[in-house]
This record gives C-alpha cells, sequence and structure tokens, in this order.
C-alpha cells in the first residue's frame, strides 16, 4: 500500500514538471555528440599505439570501473595499465548528451596475445560519462563489462 502511495504521488507530483525540464537542447547535441566520438577514437588510437598516458582525456580522480571489478580513482601523471594490442574495435556506440555532460555507450572487441604468443580475444560492453571543462571535454566516469559468449 505504501509503494502504491509513493508512486502515485511521484507520478503526480512529476506531471507539474514542464517537459522543457527533461528535453534536451538540440542545437549544440550534434556538435557535442561528433566531438565526443572524435575523443572516444583518439582514445582508441592510444590503445593501440600502447599510449597510457591518458592525462589529456581523463579528469583528475575520475571514477573508473575496470573489466575485473576493481575501482580506479586516475591521478594524473600516472600511467594506466597497458596491453599490446593486435586489434581494438569499437561499435555500436551511442552518445547521449545532457547539457555539459555527455554518455556513451558502446561495445568494444579486443585481441592481443600472451607472453608466449598465444592469441586471445574477448568483448566488453563499456560507458564513459564525459563532462565539459574548462580543458574541455574529459571522462569523469568509466565502466567495462565482459560480454560473456552465448551458452551452448
Amino acid at each position: 500500500m505504501k509503494l502504491k502511495f509513493w508512486i502515485l504521488s511521484l507520478t503526480f507530483a512529476l506531471s507539474f514538471i514542464p517537459a522543457a525540464a527533461f528535453a534536451q537542447d538540440k542545437s549544440n547535441t550534434g556538435a557535442t555528440e561528433k566531438e565526443v566520438l572524435r575523443l572516444e577514437e583518439l582514445g582508441r588510437q592510444k590503445v593501440l599505439k600502447g599510449d597510457n598516458n591518458w592525462d589529456d582525456l581523463i579528469a583528475e580522480d575520475a571514477y573508473m570501473i575496470a573489466y575485473d571489478g576493481s575501482v580506479i580513482h586516475y591521478q594524473k601523471g600516472k600511467q594506466l595499465p597497458s596491453l599490446p594490442m593486435k586489434f581494438f574495435n569499437l561499435s555500436e556506440m551511442i552518445v547521449r548528451v545532457f547539457g555539459d555532460a555527455a554518455v556513451v555507450t558502446g561495445l568494444a572487441e579486443v585481441g592481443s596475445e600472451t607472453a608466449d604468443k598465444k592469441p586471445f580475444s574477448f568483448q566488453m560492453r563499456f560507458m564513459n560519462v564525459w563532462k565539459k571543462t574548462g580543458d574541455g571535454w574529459q571522462i569523469v566516469v568509466s565502466e567495462r563489462t565482459g560480454v560473456k559468449p552465448p551458452a551452448k
């Protein structure tokens, strides 16, 4: 009963908020999407080159959830671990712009090899939250989730 009352109250309260409060500014959204996708590609190129200095793309103290579930708080000047890549492809990318923030989701396919030269690859879903700062657009939150192959 309490849940039903809460839902009705919330629905009633939200009905008084103008729809414009939830609308995105379409005039600048396209340019922002294009810029953020350009920066995502710049990051992809950094990975392929083995460049592990991300100070230009990641904000100080950004909250990053790695593929293995560990949490990293990015510190400028500290390099991220890198792995020699055979390929690093991004697809299914969607950008949602919310004022001075943009959320990118997509699928990454990664290929490398072990120390004894055995190839391996995996896929992961990712989310990067970009924020416009005085230094331009920077990642403030990122998350990676492994994609398991379908059951046989």
